[in-house]
């Protein structure tokens, strides 16, 4: 059931569109990670996710959407900054999460989005399996 959840939040950025003749290596993967109250979480899925993409060789980009999270969310994805580079993309309330999606998306650089979760409900080993099979 984790493996069909995962595929189907594998989706093409469809306002990002490959430049013909692009070949497949190139290819970039966003992967938007909304939080709310999950600071405790974010240096586990962040680490997770560097791991799995640099052992694959996948070119990708990790985007948080905090919603004003009160816990912290905000200082915690800060240090992982320094570690990881920009990952912060702050709303200053909670919008809910539909619109999160899509202020991650228009922040987006990859010509694939994955939709993630922060509660490690989706465990990030399982995407260069389902990138090797959408391609």
């Amino acid at each position: 059931m984790l493996e069909n959840s995962i595929i189907a939040s594998l989706l093409p950025a469809s306002s990002l569109q490959e430049p013909e003749g692009r070949s497949r290596h190139q290819d970039k993967y966003s992967v938007l990670l909304p939080t709310y109250n999950k600071r405790e979480n974010l240096p586990l899925i962040v680490w997770l996710l560097v791991k799995s993409f640099s052992e694959s060789g996948i070119n990708y980009e990790i985007i948080i959407i905090d919603n004003g999270s009160p816990d912290g969310t905000k200082d915690v994805t800060e240090q992982l900054e320094k570690i990881y580079g920009p990952l912060l993309r702050r709303r200053e309330k909670k919008l809910g999460l539909g619109t999160t999606y899509i202020h991650g998306m228009e922040h987006a650089a990859g010509n694939h989005i994955v939709i993630m979760d922060a509660d490690l409900s989706h465990h990030p080993k399982f995407i260069p399996e389902f990138i090797r099979k959408q391609k």
